[in-house]
């Protein structure tokens, strides 16, 4: 990485522990968020939320993440931007759970979760995930597709990510300061797979 890029790691990674610390101080924040999602929601959505719950956790993702590294692998003979695509999803993913361990905040009554989710609520996995995965595999295809392909990946990809965050509120299984800190890790990894790169 270079050194501006450095900073920025910096930036992020020292916002994104600051938020784990300062998290319980934040509680009637996200509490006035979750109300608010509460009141708002339209639960005729509710099938579909489920759905960004199912399509971005370990199991789905962990297959996305596979056939699209052995498509770089086999079909366009890199193997090494099929690594760093691993590699840096699997740093983020050991990040997020080391995070949920120390930080070890409490998730909101999870009143209509589809399933009880009980390991720490700070950041969200899922958020973290998602956008991670957005902003990695555009940049680990762009030298491959045309201009066109790559923007349309990257819309789709974003509004899976938003739409997933926004999901971890509605089904009331994270607060508003968990997907915060999901989108703080995320450029962070983001830069240090451009960084592996540019080796």
């Amino acid at each position: 990485m270079i050194f501006s890029e450095w900073v920025v790691f910096g930036i992020l990674l020292f916002m994104y522990l600051l938020l784990a610390v300062l998290n319980p101080f934040l509680l009637r924040l996200n509490i006035f968020i979750r109300q608010f999602i509460l009141l708002t929601r339209p639960l005729q959505l509710r099938p579909l939320m489920v759905i960004t719950h199912r399509y971005n956790d370990v199991l789905s993702l962990s297959l996305q993440l596979i056939l699209l590294s052995l498509l770089m692998g086999f079909y366009w003979d890199d193997w090494r931007r099929a690594m760093v695509l691993t590699s840096a999803m699997f740093i983020q993913t050991t990040a997020v759970t080391a995070t949920k361990q120390l930080a070890a905040a409490t998730r909101p009554p999870q009143d209509i979760a589809h399933v009880k989710m009980r390991s720490g609520s700070y950041p969200s996995g899922h958020s973290a995930a998602s956008m991670t995965f957005a902003l990695l595999v555009p940049t680990m295809l762009a030298p491959y597709l045309p201009t066109a392909a790559i923007i349309a990946i990257t819309c789709y990809l974003f509004f899976v990510a938003i739409v997933t965050a926004y999901g971890r509120l509605f089904l009331d299984v994270h607060w508003l300061s968990d997907i915060i800190g999901a989108w703080l890790i995320s450029p962070a990894t983001w830069l240090i797979a451009r960084g592996f790169l540019r080796v």
